[in-house]
């Protein structure tokens, strides 16, 4: 909540006391260091490490969150669990089918919720 109150009313975030520009370095350091972690767990996953690890999983990422609505940390959560259940279960059956069958999912979401399967509220 400090976050959303400094990025909105820097000024007054300071005057309660606060050293928002601390606090938001602290953020970005937390936001890399999760991400390298990620990367570490990805390249161990797949037991290799080259350049293009990440352009792997892009497509993915990519309906992940266009799935789960834009912004929103639990539609990503309830995004990536549909899309890793498709893909197992489409990829067990018909393994040729496996990445179409996850695009076939958000169109079928898209179609159902323009906005995802958990939108953020405006606000």
């Amino acid at each position: 909540m400090l976050i959303r109150a400094g990025v909105q009313d820097r000024e007054m975030v300071e005057a309660l006391g606060y050293r928002i520009q601390r606090l938001f370095v602290g953020v970005f350091v937390a936001g890399s260091a999760l991400a390298g972690l990620g990367g570490v767990l990805w390249g161990l996953y797949q037991q290799n490490v080259t350049p293009q690890l990440g352009s792997q999983v892009n497509v993915l990422i990519f309906i992940v969150i266009i799935m789960g609505g834009l912004g929103s940390t639990l539609g990503a959560l309830i995004g990536a669990l549909l899309v890793g259940l498709m893909a197992n279960y489409t990829g067990f059956l018909v393994p040729k089918l496996a990445l179409f069958s996850n695009i076939a999912l958000m169109m079928m979401v898209l179609l159902w919720r323009p906005q995802g399967v958990y939108p953020v509220v405006q606000r």
